[in-house]
Formats: C-alpha cells, sequence, structure tokens
C-alpha cells in the first residue's frame, strides 16, 4: 500500500473484509481540558473558569453518552487519550477500556508545539504510554499528533517505538504506509480531514473570539453523510469520524451521531477500530509481498 500521495493517484484499491464499500472509524480524542489548554498556550494565551468548565463537561458527562451510544450500536472506537488524562480522570479511561475500546497516544498534556525536540516527544511519549499500559495491560499501537501535530522525526520514532500506526495527516482519504529516505516504513496512516471533526462545527471558546463555531446538528449530519456517501461510492477509501466527548457529548449531538452511525452500517461500511483496519491494511502489503509472517502484535515487521 506504498500509493504516492500525489492527488492523482486514487487510492491502492484495496479491498475491505466482506467487500465492504469503504472502512470507517470511529474516533474520540478524549483531552478533556487539556485541549482548551494547550490551545490557549500555543497562542500564548489561557483559558478561563468557562473553556476548563467545557473542556470537563467531557469527563463528567460527555464520554458516558459516547459510551452508550456505541453499545447500542454495537460499535467499537479509538479513544486517543493524553496521559494527563489517564492521571486526572482514570476512572473513565478505565470505563472505555472496559466496554472494549481501543485506548492510542495522544501526548502527555496534548502539547500542540510545533519544534519540540526527538527527546523531549520521547520523554512524553514513555510517561504516557506507560500510563495507557497500566489500564489496558499493553503498550498503546496507535498515535494521533495533538491538534494533528507531526514532526520531521515522528514516522520513524513512531515504527522505533513498535506503533502499528498513526492518525494525523489530512493529505489524502485513503491508508498508505510511510516512506522515508527511500524505504517504506511498516507504519500505516489513517488520514482525515477538518470536515469530519466535530471541533470543526462546535468548538468555542472566549480566549480565540476567530474561533467560535456552532453549527446546527443537520448541517453536520448532511456534511458527514455527503462525505461517507462519496466516498463509499469510489471505493478503497476510508473515512475518519474525529470526535471529542466535550463537544458531541451533548445529548442532541450524540444522537445524531448515532443516527450517522446506523446510516453507515446499512450502507456498506466496514466499522472498525483504528488498530482493526491498518493492521488489515499491513497484512495486504505483507501477503502482496509474499511474506510467509504476518506483523507481529507490536505493529512493527522483521
Amino acid at each position: 500500500m506504498a500509493v504516492p500521495v500525489d492527488g492523482k493517484t486514487n487510492g491502492p484499491g484495496i479491498v475491505w473484509p466482506g467487500r465492504k464499500r469503504v472502512a470507517v472509524m470511529v474516533t474520540f480524542d478524549f483531552d478533556a481540558e487539556f485541549l482548551r489548554i494547550s490551545r490557549a498556550k500555543s497562542k500564548g494565551t489561557g483559558i478561563g473558569f468557562t473553556d476548563y468548565s467545557r473542556g470537563q463537561y467531557g469527563p463528567h458527562t460527555g464520554i458516558y453518552r459516547c459510551l452508550d451510544m456505541l453499545d447500542t450500536l454495537g460499535v467499537k472506537a479509538t479513544f486517543f487519550v493524553p496521559g494527563a488524562v489517564v492521571e486526572t480522570y482514570r476512572e473513565q479511561v478505565e470505563e472505555i477500556h472496559r466496554r472494549g475500546h481501543e485506548l492510542a497516544y495522544h501526548g502527555y498534556l496534548h502539547e500542540s508545539v510545533r519544534g519540540i525536540s526527538r527527546e523531549e516527544e520521547t520523554a512524553n511519549m514513555e510517561k504516557a504510554e506507560a500510563l495507557l499500559e497500566s489500564v489496558t495491560g499493553r503498550r498503546p499501537v496507535g498515535h494521533r499528533g495533538p491538534e494533528s501535530i507531526i514532526h520531521p522525526f515522528t514516522p520513524e520514532l513512531l515504527t522505533e517505538r513498535g506503533y502499528l500506526y498513526s492518525s494525523s495527516m489530512k493529505d489524502c482519504d485513503y491508508a498508505y504506509l510511510w516512506e522515508k529516505d527511500g524505504r517504506t516504513l511498516p507504519l500505516v496512516e489513517l488520514p482525515g480531514d477538518i470536515t469530519m471533526d466535530d471541533f470543526t462545527y462546535y468548538y468555542f471558546t472566549f480566549s480565540d473570539p476567530a474561533v467560535r463555531s456552532m453549527y446546527t446538528n443537520r448541517e453536520v449530519y448532511g456534511n458527514w453523510k455527503a462525505e461517507f456517501d462519496g466516498l463509499a461510492e469510489e471505493g478503497d477509501k476510508i473515512f475518519v469520524l474525529k470526535l471529542h466527548p466535550q463537544m458531541i457529548g451533548r445529548a442532541s449531538r450524540i444522537a445524531m451521531v448515532g443516527e450517522l452511525i446506523a446510516y453507515m452500517k446499512g450502507h456498506g461500511a466496514w466499522i472498525a477500530t483504528c488498530e482493526e483496519v491498518a493492521r488489515y491494511v499491513l497484512e495486504q502489503e505483507w501477503e502482496k509481498n509474499g511474506e510467509q509472517d504476518s506483523p507481529g502484535k507490536g505493529g512493527a515487521l522483521k
């Protein structure tokens, strides 16, 4: 699946399990207040009590609505969780794991900082990985950069640490393998887009007057359904839905997401965790190259 991301190539021609039309991943960035703190910090400002409280809505209320909706529809999701959220809201993170969902790396303090050193990022990963492992019993195999920020060294660092995939890029709408210095890495990228991110439609803060989004649920549903339909029609694509419990966890909004998921299930979607999709993509590449063994549990090829 080392397909050129050149604006002309229309995907790798992958066939999804059961000959489904599109691979759908329902993902959550469970950032709590750390999303708002780090975003304000990156802009040289701080947040007030109301923003802090908005962030807390996620772990206090929103997360449980999200989990109940997923249970009702029988869907497993991927939750990208900063290490500090594990420390602060461990009970909620343990509940995510108890209900059978994937936990993946999303920074330690949700550090949305450009220019961070490899040493600093390694330290962040070591802390966050240990916290996630203390909940799940295994190191995470998935990564999403806070605010989708990655660094020049990120693909190689993830490969070295046994990661299977990242979901940070916006460069196409199919899964592909990272390349570095002319060689293909055993690291799958699962790109998304801001149009499939609830942040685009629902994020509101007084700390940044330029960001005060508030769309109706019907508008958001219409956008997401239309994008899903278009990708399903083309085939071999992925649809990564990116949600935040502090925003999407409102009663009317999570009901809308449930309606969308039910629609996708009935219209050709293979709905799986990011790990499941990435492992399938990597196994297809493995088989194509005539290897005898499938990729190991750590996500790295021998």
